[in-house]
């Protein structure tokens, strides 16, 4: 078995055993699908409907840097699996699909971003050799939030304010893609971005071979049909689809056991708080109650206004 493809083989399911719905944008999927040498033209085709879709030229080729490597997968189950991709003009697109949310994934894939950027450069390079990098987040949740009124599809370049048409900075672009956002007419899709983003979000569903838009758009879509093949190779492989189970389980794992450490100290937290306020509730009644002494009040009266004992008073 070549150390950068998966096996050829398909050994179809396990009588009894039902597995569950395969989602393209679970990101070992979606890698398999995308990120192989077979992978070229589906990924050419993906992109450039994403390009065009925000104003940008088509891809004329891609080229997969980074191909599907089931060992990699095997050890390390935490990793981000992206598909890297250079493209006939020297431009680098890092494409990740994810279906988990966190408030800080912006953050997260400008990172990602300055990391492509900057692996570019080797030592004494000169700047000028910097190629644009592109990348590419598809995502299964909403991430900007409504009252934004952001579309589907957002994509991110620096600008100047006050001389917009100015782009100094065209080495940068980020797209984000919230497929919960896309709501297709009940129609076959009119562009090859909107054909994709079908297929990627409703392949998954059960049913999805008995739609009569997903049948329309295999059979218009050439480059689809070839991601369709590498999707249903997937699906009729057993150790693809346990390789997929248990890199889900560690990962549900490791985030209950952050999870589960993060409710720890809050309630830590909680408790800590507690007893400061009860220690600085109690300093405060025993500064009411040596400012009461002074006066001369009675112990038993000043014991009544603090709730202190008449020993603590007594020890003022």
């Amino acid at each position: 078995m070549s150390a950068i493809e998966e096996p050829n083989r398909t050994t179809g399911a396990t009588p009894g055993r039902i597995r569950p719905a395969v989602p393209l944008t679970s990101d070992f999927v979606f890698k398999y699908v995308f990120g192989a040498d077979q992978s070229t033209e589906c990924l050419r085709s993906l992109l450039s409907a994403i390009q065009e879709d925000a104003g940008c030229p088509a891809l004329a080729s891609v080229q997969v840097t980074n191909p599907f490597n089931l060992k990699e997968s095997e050890e390390d189950k935490l990793s981000v699996v992206d598909v890297r991709a250079t493209d006939i003009r020297g431009t680098t697109f890092t494409v990740e699909a994810q279906a988990t949310y966190h408030a800080a994934f912006p953050s997260r894939a400008l990172y990602y971003w300055a990391r492509a950027y900057g692996k570019q450069l080797q030592e004494s390079e000169f700047y000028s050799r910097l190629q644009p990098v592109v990348g590419v987040n598809l995502l299964d949740f909403l991430l900007f939030p409504q009252s934004a009124g952001a579309p589907m599809h957002t994509s991110f370049r620096p600008y100047c304010r006050e001389a917009p048409h100015l782009d100094p900075l065209g080495d940068l672009m980020i797209h984000f893609i919230e497929l919960p956002r896309f709501d297709p007419p009940g129609r076959m899709p009119s562009t090859a971005f909107a054909r994709w983003m079908y297929y990627i979000k409703y392949r998954s569903k059960e049913d999805a071979m008995e739609d009569p838009i997903m049948k329309a758009i295999l059979e218009d879509t050439s480059e689809i049909r070839e991601a369709e093949k590498r999707y249903q190779a997937f699906t009729a492989d057993e150790e693809l689809q346990d390789r997929l189970e248990a890199r889900d389980k560690f990962r549900r794992t490791h985030l209950q056991l952050l999870h589960d450490a993060e409710q720890k100290g809050l309630q830590q937290g909680i408790e800590r708080g507690r007893e400061e306020g009860r220690e600085e509730e109690r300093a405060k009644r025993l500064e009411s109650a040596r400012r009461l002494k002074d006066r001369k009040m009675s112990l038993e009266e000043i014991a009544e206004i603090t709730n202190l004992t008449l020993e603590e008073i007594q020890q003022l």
